[in-house]
């Protein structure tokens, strides 16, 4: 009994030093490999996340395997994103990557997703055509569906390749600027 007594003391003890200690100073690795100096208030794992328009169609669908919360300044550090942004009766354009950050563009009003690491993106356009763009880094306006990066790019299709220093590219309008030291390749 006086065992059980003492291992439950033990218990008690380690509980309420976890309870006490603070958790401030803990310090998280952010995407650049810069430390961020605060706690986190929340998380999710497994996500998979729609957002609708007024109307009720969907607009995007993010899925993750986590997102963290930070609130101060608000932003989220997402791992492995997985996004589909629908375009009304078009083929959805399929986004992916290692790592992402999302917050509120003061400038634009509206949710920036930052990608990073092994970017993809994927669309078939109405006649079949399958593109993927390729990068390491990439910039999505969510409102406006507009996609930015000053990193190398490469578009392959069946039957073309293009690459790229930067691009720029407006979904809606399927427009896409190659922006320096463009090389193309086409059979």
């Amino acid at each position: 009994m006086r065992y059980h007594s003492i291992v439950l003391a033990l218990l008690a003890c380690m509980l309420f030093y976890l309870l006490i200690s603070e958790t401030d100073d803990v310090s998280f690795t952010s995407l650049e490999g810069s430390s961020v100096n605060q706690a986190f208030d929340y998380y999710m794992s497994s996500v998979d996340s729609t957002r609708f328009s007024p109307e009720g169609e969907s607009e995007y669908r993010l899925q993750a395997e986590r997102i963290v919360h930070y609130p101060s300044p608000e932003y989220a550090t997402i791992d492995l994103p997985r996004l589909v942004i629908f375009e009304g009766q078009t083929s959805p354009w399929f986004l992916s990557a290692a790592y992402g950050t999302i917050e509120q563009d003061l400038e634009r009003s509206e949710d920036r997703l930052d990608l990073s690491e092994n970017v993809i993106v994927q669309h078939t356009d109405a006649q079949g055509q399958v593109y993927n763009i390729y990068t390491d880094k990439l910039t999505i306006y969510l409102d406006s569906r507009y996609l930015t990066t000053d990193s190398e790019v490469l578009l392959e299709s069946s039957n073309r390749e293009i690459s790229s220093l930067g691009m720029t590219a407006d979904l809606a309008t399927r427009h896409i600027t190659f922006l320096s030291d463009v090389r193309g390749r086409y059979e």
